[in-house]
């Protein structure tokens, strides 16, 4: 969800800074004509104008594409136009997908497709309206599994087993975390962010609840990526060998998943220490001892949404395991005897 999050900002934005700069408060894209001490030249609008260079940018050249911001008379340049770069990178990651995914990879592209359309015409929307933020990313996040696990890779008892599993663990790792959040009394005023929308929306934005709708969103990559593949293997198991029964296909299933667990908790753990690194080195540099630091907020907030998620994780396995198990177990043994005589 965070992927399609992205890519629907990237999507927008040259729509966004493709503005005229006339109203103070303005951004707009130029490109560099001269370059002076501490300023620019810079052509915007079809007129040259004179802009003051960032003092923590340097680099710039003749002819390059800039962001420029525009107020009270005076032109800034804000940052390098990097939009072209992002939008061939997207490109080539579309490419390779389609070349090494074939159809699945192109079902893969028109799914995350699909789920900017349910972020962009009901998550946000509805967020904005003064909606639970919780209650509708929980079910925009049902709604993006849905189209993005039918979609990819079809409907049947394989993908059901996932979904199931998948909504299973997200409802334990919301309860748990609502739970968290009662008990360790958050305000959800972790990060600048979501004070500036709070103030967009007027102070009525819940932050609680937007706190807990990222604790589910920022697991479910990973959540799809693992009941996906457990319920492969369970399916596998059962080709292989119709006789299996439902015990014998979760004890099979999860050797495969025992090897699973170890190695995503590894990989969300260090994708939210990277994310984190910011506020780790700020740790590192503070006079505060650390157990007053792991006891503020956001560093509190941070290390509840790694270990749910985490959690969620583990519990997703066998639960998909033995969902899988009992969806895709084999028919009568008569049906099987003649379908696979011994």
């Amino acid at each position: 969800m965070r992927q399609a999050l992205l890519l629907l900002a990237l999507a927008l934005l040259p729509f966004a800074l493709a503005q005229e700069p006339s109203a103070p408060g303005t951004y707009a894209i130029a490109r560099i004509v001269a370059l002076n001490e501490g300023t620019a030249t810079v052509e915007v609008g079809g007129r040259r104008v004179e802009a003051e260079l960032p003092t923590e940018f340097v680099g710039f050249w003749v002819g390059q594409r800039v962001v420029v911001y525009q107020a009270d008379g005076k032109t800034y340049i804000a940052e390098p136009y990097r939009i072209p770069y992002l939008w061939g990178l997207l490109g080539l990651f579309g490419l390779v997908t389609v070349a090494l995914g074939r159809g699945k990879g192109l079902r893969g592209l028109l799914g995350t497709a699909a789920s900017m359309g349910v972020l962009a015409f009901f998550v946000v929307p509805q967020i904005s309206a003064g909606q639970n933020p919780l209650l509708v990313t929980f079910v925009g996040a049902f709604g993006i599994l849905s189209l993005s696990i039918y979609f990819v890779h079809g409907v049947n008892r394989k993908t059901t087993a996932a979904l199931i599993g998948t909504t299973l663990a997200t409802a334990v790792a919301l309860v748990l975390s609502s739970l968290l959040t009662e008990w360790m009394q958050f305000t959800g005023l972790t990060s600048e962010e979501t004070f500036l929308a709070r103030f967009q929306l007027g102070g009525q934005l819940d932050l609680v609840a937007l706190y807990l709708a990222g604790v589910v969103v920022g697991a479910l990559g990973a959540l799809n990526d693992v009941t996906v593949t457990q319920a492969a293997v369970v399916q596998a198991l059962v080709q292989a060998n119709p006789r299996y029964r439902v015990r014998e296909l979760y004890n099979r299933g999860m050797s495969v998943g025992f090897d699973h667990i170890g190695s995503l908790v590894n990989t969300l753990v260090l994708a939210y220490a990277a994310g984190s690194l910011p506020l780790l080195l700020l740790i590192s540099k503070s006079d505060v001892p650390l157990v007053f630091l792991v006891n503020n907020e956001t560093f509190a907030a941070e290390v509840v949404t790694m270990l749910v998620g985490s959690l969620a994780l583990v519990l997703a396995v066998p639960l998909t395991t033995l969902v899988a198990a009992w969806l895709l177990r084999g028919r009568s043994l008569d049906y099987i005897n003649r379908r696979w005589p011994r």
